[in-house]
């Protein structure tokens, strides 16, 4: 007997009384059709909705996440869409067609869902997209959240979105581009007069002058609390400077701010390989609500401590700091391990920092119980960082003194990290990693010693003895 065949044969005797009382309790939706499991042939979707009656299946359902991994699953996800569907990520699979997904949105605009929220994961080109996803967004005029790939933002994008009245957030990073989907024609975001009156939140991609020019847009970007930029290439550090003066000038609300600047590999010949520096984020010091910086470049020039000072001075607010933890060049330079008891000093509250450091051999002098130490910072990013040979158990005994409780050691890629890492990596990178187990390991018997030693004293620091008795 045939697949289609067993199927009708169940359909004719199914229950659908009980399945519709069933459906009506369903919220959300999680699908996630890997290429050697089973899917949702159209044909056969198309019988159980003829049994079934034109109604959605779910039809209170709120929330519908849906991975795609072949072309003829697209249409599937249809009688799943409901009047009440608030939440829609659609996650599509690198050998998803345009033509595809383009009907895709065409027949989602028809249905008006009353979606809040719409997120796109693409790695296709915008090419003949833009106008259906354009129909789709303009279909949907409650949308407070819109994710799309980072190459969407064609001038009718950009257009249709500024439209909408409640929109807060506009994430055009959904997807970590390759190098053919790079195209300027999706990079066309502006702030227009009477556009975007609600938006809170940007994430988007253009060379440093367009960033400078869209930056430039006081009113708007005044209201903005959070900024995520994605450059594609710079031509020197200087460019990037002149985006942060123009974002600083005018965001005083901003809280949280990304930068990735290392070049697409279509790009990385044109590309500046100068370092960024302190000086090239100064402006941003008179940021002062600033509670999130991260930069991922090429390389960043090693910190000072009077840099330090500078920092902890203008940003009381930080709480995570990453300042391109894992450079594509230079790796023989990095900031000293000696400059974190001046992070602990003017960053007491800082709850996540990631640095790319030196081999240069770090200093620790016994004191398991310093004066400044961070009062709760949870994860010290690494990078690519080496352990000096030899020196995990210093590195990981000045780490102890600095912190009330063990941090997590994030060893690796940044999680903005982008470019080719030079061949030979994974046998440095096994190297490298067992340093730093050494390391954890050496965190491990220092708090060990702190906590027996504040015992001892009758003073047991609460955060350590937590840690203690959950060994």
């Amino acid at each position: 007997m045939s697949y289609k065949k067993k199927l009708v044969g169940s359909l004719v005797h199914a229950n659908w009384d009980r399945f519709r009382e069933y459906a009506l309790r369903v919220r959300c939706i999680d699908v996630d059709f890997f290429e050697d499991n089973p899917h949702l042939p159209l044909d056969s979707m198309a019988l159980v909705q003829m049994f079934h009656g034109p109604s959605p299946f779910v039809p209170n359902v709120k929330e519908i996440s849906w991975k795609f991994y072949q072309s003829r699953n697209l249409m599937s996800i249809l009688p799943f869409i409901g009047p009440r569907l608030e939440v829609l990520d659609l996650d599509m699979a690198d050998g998803i067609d345009n033509p595809e997904q383009s009907q895709l949105m065409q027949s989602l605009a028809h249905r008006r869902p009353n979606l809040k929220s719409l997120w796109l994961t693409s790695s296709s080109n915008i090419h003949n997209m833009s106008t259906p996803l354009a129909t789709l967004i303009s279909s949907s005029p409650n949308l407070i959240h819109l994710g799309l790939p980072a190459f969407f933002l064609t001038p009718e994008v950009v257009a249709t979105a500024a439209r909408l009245p409640l929109l807060k957030t506009l994430d055009c990073t959904t997807q970590q581009y390759a190098e053919d989907t790079y195209q300027e024609s999706g990079m066309s975001f502006e702030f227009a007069q009477e556009s975007f009156p609600q938006l809170e939140t940007i994430e988007f991609a253009a060379l440093p002058t367009r960033m400078a020019t869209v930056l430039q847009a006081t009113d708007h970007v005044g209201r903005l609390i959070s900024v995520s930029l994605d450059c594609p290439a710079y031509d020197s550090p200087q460019e990037i400077k002149i985006v942060f003066a123009n974002l600083s000038a005018a965001a005083k609300r901003i809280q949280k701010i990304q930068l990735v600047c290392c070049p697409i590999n279509r790009l990385v010949g044109s590309s500046s390989k100068d370092s960024l520096s302190i000086n090239t984020i100064r402006p941003l010091l008179s940021c002062t609500q600033l509670a999130h910086l991260h930069i991922t470049a090429p390389h960043f020039i090693p910190l000072a401590e009077g840099d330090v000072v500078e920092m902890g001075n203008s940003w009381p607010e930080m709480r995570t700091l990453a300042l391109s933890p894992s450079p594509l060049l230079e790796r023989d330079r990095g900031t000293s391990f000696n400059i974190l008891p001046a992070f602990a000093k003017h960053f007491p509250d800082l709850l996540s920092l990631h640095l790319f450091f030196s081999n240069e051999i770090p200093t620790f002098d016994g004191d398991l119980n310093p004066a400044y130490q961070f009062g709760g910072l949870a994860t010290l990013g690494v990078g690519w960082t080496s352990v000096p040979r030899g020196k995990a158990r210093e590195i990981g005994f000045l780490l102890a003194s600095l912190c009330r409780r063990p941090p997590y050691i994030h060893f690796g890629k940044a999680e903005y990290h982008r470019g080719i890492d030079p061949p030979g990596e994974s046998t440095t990178y096994r190297h490298q990693a067992a340093g730093w187990s050494q390391v954890r390991l050496a965190i491990d018997l220092a708090f060990r010693a702190k906590n027996s030693n504040a015992r001892k004293l009758g003073a047991g620091d609460s955060d350590t003895t937590e840690y203690e008795q959950k060994r």
